[in-house]
């Protein structure tokens, strides 16, 4: 290259040729009718290597469209059909790729060798968020849990607003969002409130010794009766559940078909039942204890403290 530019710029002016005939004598170096052949000869395998990506890019269009139809008539999850999508892309794409690039001669082999062994650095530095992406697909394959379903998520309530490959959106009650990893709900216990089509909301109060059980019940369940959220079928209950110290302990169980009011029903309930028993005289009460004193004979006593 240097012979090349000493050639077409002679710094001692030596050379008093023309410069289109420096040029002529510079490109003499360069065979350009060699490299123009094997450009020739190489092109077939660049436009085979092309047409390869091209077929491949087609048919993974023409396999996602039935996928995505498939599973919009099954019922499918989105996140699910997209983890399924991404899948199958990356087949098509990497299987041509792979293909295209032996068709142009390149050591395909030597080339996954050193992949292989750049993938395996990496994944001893990304242990956690594998550990996350395939959790990820554990959820959405076993499925305790879908979009738009209200859980319970360690020990966090909310709404399922996404899942993703590495953890899954919550909103909370407080219209707070919460990003929690996949890894940790595998191990984590769930519960979904929305899995079936009644859920049980129950509200738990006390009466004091001296009521009526039956009549507790009574004045809660009539004015249940007035709350049309609450399912006539089945139908809400009060029960007793435990001898309290200071109360018996009673609970109203009432079902609902939508599990999105369960936390803000709950609250109404609660209201109301404390105001019908108030109007019917029952009273709610608060711990406490009874002190009982006995008489006690002074004189008795008297002469251990004039010892002391």
């Amino acid at each position: 290259m240097m012979m090349l530019l000493f050639a077409v710029f002679d710094p001692s002016g030596a050379s008093a040729m023309p410069l289109g005939s420096q040029l002529k004598e510079a490109l003499g170096f360069l065979d350009v009718t060699q490299l123009f052949t094997h450009l020739l000869l190489y092109l077939p395998n660049i436009i085979a290597a092309g047409v390869i990506i091209f077929i491949a890019y087609f048919f993974y269009r023409v396999a996602r469209y039935f996928v995505l139809r498939f599973f919009k008539k099954s019922g499918v999850g989105e996140s699910v059909s997209n983890v399924v999508v991404k899948t199958i892309r990356f087949l098509f794409i990497g299987t041509a790729f792979i293909m295209a690039l032996n068709q142009m001669q390149i050591k395909v082999v030597t080339l996954i060798s050193t992949l292989g062994v750049a993938g395996i650095a990496i994944g001893l530095a990304a242990q956690q968020t594998l550990s996350n992406m395939i959790s990820g697909i554990i959820i959405l394959i076993d499925h305790p849990f879908r979009e738009g379903d209200f859980v319970e998520l360690d020990d966090i309530y909310g709404r399922v607003e996404k899942i993703t490959m590495r953890s899954t959106l919550l909103r909370t009650l407080d219209n707070t969002k919460v990003d929690l990893p996949n890894h940790k709900i595998i191990e984590c216990k769930i519960v979904n409130h929305s899995d079936y089509p009644f859920l049980r909301v129950r509200i738990p109060f006390g009466i004091a010794y001296k009521e009526f059980i039956p009549k507790a019940q009574e004045v809660v369940l009539k004015d249940v009766e007035n709350v049309p959220q609450v399912l006539k079928n089945p139908a809400p209950e009060v029960n007793v559940t435990n001898i309290g110290e200071s109360s018996i302990e009673m609970e109203l169980m009432a079902w609902i078909d939508d599990p999105a009011i369960e936390i803000p029903l709950g609250y109404e309930l609660r209201k109301r039942i404390k105001i019908a028993l108030d109007e019917a005289g029952i009273e709610i009460p608060f711990p406490h204890r009874q002190i009982f004193l006995e008489k006690i004979n002074l004189d008795k006593i008297k002469p251990l403290f004039s010892e002391s």
